[in-house]
């Protein structure tokens, strides 16, 4: 109980900082585009999440499996799809489309 509780302790440090980088990184227009190009509803957003961490989970673990780190799996794969929700989460725009910037 005590590793899963200090690996969900870190899957949420992973989500949060590449939420924070991504949001640094990629410009909100760019973002504001591609959250428009990929995922225009909410149920596109949770199907795409969904696929892509199954995808992203099976190649992961098809290496570890070829490689032999398969006891290192259970926590390398949460990791990297923590690493991936955290880029979703920031392709969501945070402001409506009518919110002024200048009002607080």
């Amino acid at each position: 109980m005590k590793n899963f509780l200090i690996s969900a302790l870190v899957d949420i440090i992973f989500i949060f900082a590449s939420y924070f980088i991504f949001r640094k990184i990629i410009s909100g227009p760019i973002r504001h585009r591609l959250y428009e190009k990929l995922f225009s509803s909410f149920a596109k957003f949770v199907i795409y999440i969904f696929v892509t961490t199954v995808i992203l989970t099976s190649i992961v673990a098809w290496i570890f499996y070829r490689t032999r780190f398969v006891s290192y799996l259970n926590v390398i794969a949460p990791a990297l799809v923590s690493i991936l929700i955290g880029f979703f989460m920031s392709l969501v725009p945070t402001r409506g489309k009518g919110d002024d910037k200048h009002k607080i």
